[in-house]
């Protein structure tokens, strides 16, 4: 199937679980840069949306989710989807508002979602495939 769809990719093939994964990096990579801005911000006095220095750690935290997608690991993609979820349903106590959660809040979530299944399709796609082995012909004493 060549037909790609950015909220619900085709992760049947490794090209596509491959891309899948990607769409959950490049969250995790949107989301710790987003929040190192406004870190950087919060050091100059201005408050944004609550995120005070503290937030550092969301940064390193994202940042460790982002490396971990790009090695196909699910760990890392489960990781970064269960805490930006628990940190839009802290905002939406919070606030006490569904305008904390924002569109941009929903398609991040959906590319963290789409991380996951890229993930775990690629990992088990590559258990499916069987391990590469040398023909003897290709192996030779001679020097």
């Amino acid at each position: 199937m060549n037909k790609r769809n950015w909220f619900w990719p085709d992760v049947s093939d490794m090209d596509g679980a491959k891309g899948a994964t990607r769409y959950g990096m490049w969250c995790a990579i949107f989301v710790a840069v987003v929040t190192a801005l406004l870190v950087v911000l919060s050091f100059f006095g201005t408050t944004f949306m609550g995120i005070t220095p503290a937030a550092l750690l969301d940064v390193a935290l994202f940042a460790a989710i982002a490396f971990g997608l790009s090695r196909y690991s699910r760990y890392a993609a489960v990781a970064g989807f269960v805490l930006f979820l628990i940190e839009k349903i802290y905002y939406l106590i919070v606030t006490g508002s569904i305008h904390a959660v924002g569109v941009v809040g929903v398609i991040i979530l959906f590319g963290f979602l789409n991380g996951i299944r890229g993930a775990f399709a690629y990992q088990k796609l590559l258990a499916a495939v069987p391990p590469q082995t040398v023909p003897p012909a290709a192996v030779s004493d001679r020097p």
